[in-house]
């Protein structure tokens, strides 16, 4: 079976995995639920009257925003007959705070106060009251205070069952918003490793991917901080309401950052635009801690600020797609109109609807955002790999000779130039010059072939002689090589000895057997200098000539003999 038949193979299993496995968990988040989970918890968003002052209202059904009070009211109602002593009370808050009485008996608070501070952080708070038998048909009086808006209030939805059932229930219905948070978790992990790694091996332009696991992580941490499942677990309000604002208020810093990656020509009006957010990021947190404007009150102009880079975003892309000169421009441009849509989409509802869910369209908008930039990223990502792969070939085949596969003189040259910028001092520093015998008469006899396949073998046999350190042996040319050791200290004879003992095996070639001349020279306490090194080349050259003449003139005699 071929690799990539394998491969499709894999991917066809790991799919239908996930989608087998996904679909199962669907049909437990979103199908129907047995007998004994209704019985366990119910909702009861009818019957309630809302009392505003001094005027009562009924209220026919469930969640829904109520207009026209002083920004405080009161929904009361009998409390049902079949409560036990696991039941509780649970609905959620709209930033605002909630007083819960039961026949006039406080069961729950929660004002948004800090402690022993004059400021308030309201956010969308999970609210739980714990309930008794005692209190079957009881009167219950939950009251509504908007610190941040003085004529609306959030009438949310309310349920009575046991903790655990409720807690299944709204994991059924955050199903969506933890999904894409542990989508973006996972790229915003993913990214940021691959930008270390990038880093680490000294990669260029891989600043796009620490800015896409920023915005990443950031929308993640919004949506996480958002979520009902995640108030009811951790039990932190002040937390998760810091996390909300504060992910939410550096959105509009990260995106222009993260454009400039990609959109160099508009670089420094986009840093403009970062700067602008920064500045508003800033000055509402000096406004929070001063207890001028709690954070709820100042997110309109973060919602305009984002708006406006939003729009800004566009006006650049529509004119990067009219000049054409930024080849994903459509592409981008798609993209921040999809994100923008769904973002102005919740703009319409936090300010005029007013949902507990303020985050719904934002999700799908990042979503679909990521989902078309992740694929104009993996494209100018195979570009570039296609780049690289290729600059590293013709980097390889510059630095390497192509029959040996020995690194070449240009790497001899830069090696020594290495050695003499880093003012390198060896201890003993060897430099061994080797010629092959007889590489012309094979040539000759068995044609440039065989001749080929001798050099071959010869850098073999050299390798294996030398193999002290790694990446010493280079080929000079022709049937020269050279080779450079700066911890090793070696004599002629012992070279020589070393060469006889790696050619051996080679006696019974077709082209004969192997002879290499060499001369080696050895100096102590070398300071590396491209004119030191040259001398020794110089004088281990002379040496090699002398045994390359001996060499021939014992091959002379056996002839006349």
């Amino acid at each position: 079976m071929r690799r990539k038949q394998f491969v499709l193979i894999f991917y066809i299993v790991v799919l239908s995995v996930i989608i087998f496995v996904g679909g199962g968990a669907v049909r437990f988040f979103q199908s129907g639920r047995n007998e004994a989970q209704l019985e366990k918890k119910a909702e009861i968003n009818e019957g309630w009257s809302l009392k505003e002052e001094k005027t009562a209202y009924s209220i026919e059904k469930l969640p829904q925003m109520f207009s026209g009070v002083t920004g405080i009211a009161t929904l009361s109602r009998q409390l049902p007959e079949n409560l036990n002593s696991n039941s509780v009370l649970a609905f959620e808050n709209y930033f605002q705070d909630v007083q819960v009485v039961i026949d006039g008996e406080e069961r729950y608070s929660y004002d948004g106060l800090l402690s022993n501070m004059n400021r308030r952080l309201n956010t969308n708070f999970f609210c739980m009251v714990d309930l008794d038998e005692e209190d079957r048909g009881k009167t219950i009086e939950v009251t509504f205070h908007a610190p941040s808006d003085k004529e609306n209030i959030a009438l949310p939805g309310f349920r009575i069952g046991t903790e655990m059932g409720i807690l299944l229930e709204f994991f059924r219905l955050d199903v969506l918003s933890l999904v894409f948070s542990g989508i973006m978790v996972f790229f915003a992990v993913l990214f940021f490793a691959i930008f270390i790694r990038e880093r680490y091996s000294k990669g260029e332009n891989c600043s796009i991917l620490a800015h896409s696991a920023i915005l990443m992580a950031l929308s993640s941490i919004w949506s996480i901080a958002n979520s009902s499942v995640v108030h009811m677990c951790v039990h932190n309000d002040i937390l998760l309401a810091y996390l909300s604002f504060h992910s939410f208020m550096l959105l509009p810093v990260a995106i222009p950052i993260f454009y400039c990656d990609v959109m160099e020509g508009h670089k420094k009006f986009l840093y403009q635009l970062a700067g602008v957010a920064s500045f508003n990021f800033i000055l509402q947190n000096i406004f929070f801690f001063v207890g001028k404007y709690q954070y709820i009150e100042m997110m309109r102009i973060t919602f305009i600020v984002l708006l406006f880079i939003i729009f800004a975003l566009m006006g650049i892309s529509i004119r990067e797609f009219v000049k054409r000169d930024f080849n994903y421009a459509v592409g981008f441009l798609i993209a921040t109109a999809v994100f923008g849509g769904c973002y102005i989409l919740d703009v319409f509802r936090f300010f005029f609807y007013a949902p507990l869910d303020n985050a719904m369209f934002f999700r799908y908008g990042v979503l679909a955002f990521i989902s078309i930039i992740f694929w104009i990223f993996a494209r100018r990502m195979l570009c570039y790999v296609e780049v690289e792969v290729e600059n590293r070939v013709y980097k390889e085949l510059a630095l390497r000779d192509v029959l040996t596969h020995l690194p070449n003189r240009t790497a001899l040259e830069k090696r020594i130039k290495s050695l003499e910028e880093k003012e390198r001092v060896c201890s003993s520093f060897t430099v061994i010059l080797m010629d092959v015998n007889g590489l012309k008469p094979v040539n000759d006899k068995s044609g440039h072939g065989a001749g080929d396949r001798l050099l071959c073998e010869a850098a073999k046999s050299i390798q294996e002689a030398f193999p002290e350190e790694k990446d010493a042996w280079y080929r000079l040319g022709g049937d020269e090589f050279i080779v450079l050791m700066t911890e090793t200290e070696l004599n002629n004879e012992e070279c020589q000895q070393r060469l006889l003992r790696a050619t051996e095996k080679w006696k019974n070639a077709d082209y004969g057997p192997i002879s290499i001349s060499c001369g080696s020279k050895t100096v102590k306490n070398l300071k590396i200098t491209r004119e030191a090194v040259g001398q020794l080349m110089h004088e281990a050259d002379q040496m090699m000539y002398k045994n390359k003449i001996l060499y021939y003139q014992k091959k002379l005699n056996k002839k006349i003999l």
